[in-house]
């Protein structure tokens, strides 16, 4: 019989990476209480509904998602956000507000590449129930400074989704198409490349006429069943539990399908792409952006954005700051500012990041709009981070001697057993010997284990001890 193997972007810890882990998790959790952020925890295991509400995006394909023994679907909680909030809704808190919690624990999103990381650790902060600049740069800031003070210097990466939503607005294009093309806009990023893309996989799902000139109603229904195939296969709604093609094809036909959908989509996407291409210092994005003819509440939000971004500056944070009109999160409860808290060394890879999202609660099924503003750290990518940028040492080590107590013989256990017992009410760290073997045998263990002294002691309670 074949011995059982780890599952794919699931990943085994020795101690050492274990204390650091830990130690960067204590860290980061005493820094932020000093904020005023207390600890929270929420069930690993949820209702699946609840990360569905809201969530969307990405996220709804990569949840580890079954039916329970009672027949409810579920999943493992793929991060902590709807988990706080539906806590709040709930009662968690009494509803004085702000209400400002910390939590720390895994999440589990499946990749369906090669991910080194299915499951991973989160710690992160939410600040609920407060609104305006002055929590907008808070929230970031507390991002920013908690990794500074385990001597990372991070790039700080900031979008708007709120801004990116009102350009959408004045596009006359429905609200069902607009959410699509806020989804795609790590796509649009690309240029031309990308707007053809998006409008391509539009038209595959009823949102775009693209290229197609014939009315999916009118269409070949085996050629457009066949396009949705391979959309959904390729993004692994379909073992997910979402509708089958066949249930979303009637369903677009049925009910989402109208000519609306198409006025101004492909220029709405064009518009968009030029949009998310903006990218540089704060000067520069917001200079680049106010050149062009932006409608109102655009303006208004690009506004709400600058705003932000002054009240950030106040907490002269050193982080690099960029501002990326192309940032998208991968969430689609995000309505508002979101950021990105970037380390060029790691290959690109994020740290963690967040953004406001205001409309979360009442998605939920809250009666009001709770402002809410909040991130997560990836606790494995900020231990790759500390490794290679820390400068102050190996604090995570284990401090102090480390001993391994041995009984002379076997009639020497009990005084053995009360010397080790004596060593760790003085605060040492004792491995007490439970082979009897030879003095000489327990040198060499006590080499490949990282133990620096071996102590003997007879039956008379004498000891004797060997460096090594």
């Amino acid at each position: 019989m074949e011995a059982p193997k780890r599952l794919k972007g699931m990943q085994d810890q020795q101690p050492d990476q274990t204390r650091i882990l830990s130690w960067v998790g204590l860290t980061l959790g005493d820094f932020l209480a000093g904020y005023g952020y207390r600890r929270i925890d929420t069930p690993l295991l949820e209702e699946t509904e609840l990360f569905l509400r809201k969530s969307g995006g990405e996220l709804a394909s990569k949840m580890y998602t079954f039916t329970d023994p009672g027949g409810r679907r579920v999943s493992l909680r793929p991060e902590f956000t709807s988990s706080v909030v539906r806590a709040h809704l709930q009662g968690l808190g009494g509803g004085q507000f702000p209400l400002r919690w910390q939590y720390r624990g895994p999440v589990f999103r499946y990749e369906m590449d090669e991910a080194e990381y299915r499951q991973f650790t989160q710690a992160g902060a939410e600040l609920i129930g407060a609104a305006g600049p002055w929590s907008d740069a808070e929230v970031m800031a507390v991002a920013c400074q908690g990794l500074a003070g385990l001597g990372i210097r991070c790039q700080m990466v900031i979008g708007h989704m709120g801004f990116m939503g009102a350009l959408l607005e004045e596009q006359g294009i429905s609200d069902r198409a607009g959410l699509f093309l806020l989804n795609s806009i790590s796509d649009l990023r690309r240029g031309d490349e990308g707007v053809e893309e998006v409008i391509r996989r539009a038209g595959i799902l009823g949102l775009s006429q693209g290229d197609n000139e014939t009315p999916v109603e009118d269409s070949n229904p085996e050629d457009t069943m066949s396009a949705l195939e391979q959309y959904l296969g390729r993004t692994n709604l379909l073992a997910r539990g979402v509708r089958t093609p066949t249930e979303i094809h009637e369903r677009f036909i049925r009910k989402h399908r109208s000519r609306g959908d198409f006025d101004g989509f492909d220029d709405a996407a064009v518009l968009l792409s030029k949009v998310a291409q903006k990218k540089g210092s704060i000067a520069e994005a917001l200079g680049s952006v106010r050149e062009m003819e932006l409608p109102a509440r655009a303006l208004a939000e690009l506004d709400r954005l600058e705003e932000s971004l002054k009240a950030f500056a106040r907490h002269e944070v050193e982080a690099d700051v960029v501002l990326d009109f192309g940032l998208a999160r991968g969430i689609a409860y995000y309505s508002d500012l979101v950021f990105d808290l970037k380390r060029p060394g790691l290959n690109g890879a994020s740290l963690g990041g967040g953004g406001r999202y205001d409309g979360l609660a009442r998605a939920m099924g809250g009666t009001e709009l709770v402002p809410t503003m909040g991130f997560a750290w990836s606790l494995e990518r900020v231990v790759e981070a500390v490794i290679q940028d820390g400068d102050g040492g190996r604090p995570w080590e284990e401090q102090g001697e480390v001993v391994l107590v041995r009984p002379a013989s076997e009639s020497a256990f009990q005084a053995a057993l009360r010397e080790a017992d004596r060593l760790r009410r003085m605060g040492g760290r004792v491995h007490s010997d439970v082979t009897v073997r030879s003095l000489e045998d327990s040198v060499s263990y006590a080499r490949k284990t990282g133990i620096s002294r071996v102590i003997t002691v007879d039956v008379n309670g004498e000891v004797s001890y060997e460096d090594v």
